[in-house]
């Protein structure tokens, strides 16, 4: 587990691996500090591992958001030749 906590914006991420994220244990323990955390004015923000493989979604996903702004795009532009 790792435990980021970023002043500025007052957040607590909590990062938690494969292993970590199925321990019902550990998920139990830390109730106990996010609620410290929530005292004091700051977000929690839990992050659980994922079951799928990080480059090939992170690939899908920065091709899924370059054909998003290209459509977007082009309606734009469309809208402005309509004019």
């Amino acid at each position: 587990m790792i435990l980021e906590v970023s002043e500025k914006d007052k957040i607590a991420y909590y990062w938690l691996s494969k292993e970590e994220k199925t321990c019902t244990e550990l998920r139990d323990s830390l109730r106990p500090e996010y609620g410290k955390w929530k005292e004091k004015g700051y977000k929690v923000c839990v992050f659980l591992s994922g079951e799928g493989d990080l480059f090939e979604n992170t690939k899908e996903l920065l091709l899924h958001n370059r054909e998003v702004l290209a459509l977007q795009r082009v309606r734009e532009r469309d809208e402005r030749e309509q004019r």
